[in-house]
């Protein structure tokens, strides 16, 4: 049987796995992310988390913030991982282990996970979102991932919900990502209260508890959420809309509404066939391991 490495590259670790064509992890390895970011020490805990697993594996997918040059395999920057510019993750991996290298945008890689091995990879085509410390976009039809010019296609999260809103950090106002992500939910929160936050789950806590001030900043991001899906089901009709990520652990406190939101701004001949809910929040390294499996399979 042949195995695939997925990397996936967050603001908080590095994590790196090995799975079967079932999408079974068979062994990981996880680095934290260095605090102080810089290219060549990055890396090195980059190569030394994938290191331990090579001999096992037929090629290495990666997957990370972007924007990104997926051609070249270059993380040009990151909104999320300030101090990383033009880093070259797809030559370097190459050069150290001599295996192929396959390098997306990580909501990309979500997006061919889930639609390989998800709740809803029996749809035609899926449109997956991701909800963590920010808002990213996928989208996969008849088992092809649309990654765009260079892999920055379906950066849904970085479309404008609130004409002239709130600072995003991509340094528009505005995004999607300013109101329903981690860091947008809890910038609201402080911006509104003086009062820092340290994670989603104490702003979800809140909201659980019927805070007002965190049930209102919920209920503004979740309208902002679902209009930027509706305008993402106009332009693509998928089957199937999916909300994977951190956040959707909490989505009983949001789902109704959202859904509900969504499927009453839509045309109603869309609502026929659209399937909406939470994924299976497969894991990023699955997600990226899924690049190799899909490459394979061309």
């Amino acid at each position: 049987m042949r195995n695939a490495i997925g990397v996936d590259v967050g603001g908080g670790s590095i994590r790196a796995s090995l799975f079967d064509e079932s999408g079974n992890e068979i062994k990981s390895q996880v680095s934290p992310t260095p605090d102080h970011l810089e290219n060549d020490h990055f890396l090195k805990i980059l190569k030394d988390t994938i290191r331990p697993l090579v001999k096992d594996g037929i090629g290495i997918g990666v997957g990370s913030p972007g924007p990104l040059d997926n051609e070249r395999g270059v993380m040009i920057s990151s909104a999320n991982m300030l101090g990383l510019k033009n880093l070259p993750i797809k030559e370097s991996l190459k050069q150290e282990f001599s295996l192929p290298v396959w390098y997306e945008n990580d909501a990309n890689c979500a997006a061919l996970g889930e639609a390989y091995f998800g709740a809803y990879k029996n749809t035609e085509s899926q449109l997956i979102l991701t909800l963590g410390t920010g808002v990213g976009g996928g989208f996969v039809n008849k088992g092809i991932l649309y990654s765009g010019y260079l892999g920055n296609g379906i950066e849904i999260g970085h479309t404008t919900s609130v004409i002239g809103g709130a600072l995003c950090g991509c340094g528009v106002r505005g995004c999607v990502e300013s109101y329903f992500s981690t860091r947008g939910l809890l910038s609201r929160y402080k911006e509104k209260s003086n009062q820092t936050l340290e994670n989603a789950e104490e702003f979800f806590q809140l909201v659980r508890n019927n805070d007002p001030l965190a049930k209102e900043i919920l209920d503004f991001g979740t309208l902002a959420l679902a209009h930027a899906v509706r305008n993402a089901v106009h332009l693509l009709n998928p089957e199937a809309v999916v909300f994977v990520g951190g956040i959707t652990k909490s989505y009983d406190l949001f789902g109704k509404i959202l859904e509900s939101e969504i499927r009453s701004s839509i045309f109603p001949v869309l609502n026929d066939r659209l399937k909406i809910g939470a994924g299976a929040s497969l894991s990023g390294a699955l997600g990226a391991a899924s690049l190799v499996f899909s490459k394979e399979k061309v």
